[in-house]
């Protein structure tokens, strides 16, 4: 069904067209020329899916005062919004504007005659995160952060964490794991020794792992590292596992994520 613009010049009709039909096709909600109190423009196409707002602009040529006040506005907003703009891939110098907008943190879309391409993913812009280069890194760390990396650099920080958590999860059970078998951990509570099989350690939550290095009789530094770490990240892991759609998730991980996976890199140097 056709959609209705009042911004959009008749040569981007069919840009907008094929811009709505595809954010739509992705999960999105797109609302076109909607009015919001606070937003520096009325943006041609607000798109919201669970916590992430994309603003959409579409230009012949894109100018950049407007594109530095969305950008502004989004960085000083706390919350997850990304801007970006979709051109026709017709548009002259479209190779130099490409790498102004990725300077400035601005996603692009290009309409092409297969349809719709992404050429950079909209970062969000609200939230600054900062990791250590990866190549500063052990190489053994390095292998193991590889995949959380990936996502890092894509801006897909909550996919960060998660790959991040489940890495040092799975090297934490390991290191226990050894530890035990060759004598040099021992659990102690109250009751006694403790004696864990691989697979009861195979299927604790990261909250118990937390629990079971705080019984290592004789903690060296790294298992008291590694208990700390895991005890520190696991309310927000529970929460982006259990409820990702839930707006104190988001809260809580926005203000700690950036924290968190600076520890998580820490236990596991310990770790290896």
């Amino acid at each position: 069904m056709p959609q209705f613009f009042k911004t959009v010049s008749e040569k981007l009709l069919p840009v907008a067209e094929e811009t709505v039909r595809y954010f739509r096709g992705r999960g999105f909600t797109v609302s076109i020329e909607k009015l919001r109190v606070g937003y520096p423009y009325t943006p041609t196409l607000e798109c919201k899916r669970q916590h992430t707002t994309i603003i959409v602009e579409l230009f012949e040529n894109v100018p950049d005062e407007k594109l530095d006040q969305w950008v502004a506005y989004a960085r000083s907003s706390n919350r997850d919004i990304r801007m970006a703009v979709c051109v026709q891939e017709a548009l002259v110098g479209l190779p130099h504007i490409e790498n102004q907008l990725r300077e400035k943190g601005i996603g692009l879309y290009v309409l092409t005659p297969g349809g719709i391409v992404e050429r950079i993913s909209p970062p969000d812009l609200g939230l600054t995160l900062y990791l250590p280069p990866l190549q500063s890194l052990p190489q053994k760390v390095r292998n193991l952060l590889g995949p959380a990396y990936d996502y890092y650099t894509r801006t897909q920080w909550r996919e960060c964490f998660e790959e991040a958590c489940k890495i040092l999860e799975a090297q934490a059970r390991s290191y226990l794991k050894n530890g035990l078998k060759t004598g040099r951990i021992v659990l102690l509570t109250h009751k006694g020794v403790r004696v864990l099989s691989q697979r009861q350690i195979n299927r604790m939550t990261m909250g118990n792992l937390a629990k079971c290095f705080g019984q290592i009789q004789n903690q060296n530094h790294s298992d008291a590292v590694i208990e700390k770490v895991l005890t520190r990240i696991n309310r927000d892991r529970v929460r982006i596992t259990h409820h990702k759609a839930s707006r104190a998730t988001e809260t809580h991980l926005r203000a700690n994520v950036g924290q968190h996976m600076w520890v998580i890199v820490d236990a596991l140097k310990q770790i290896v």
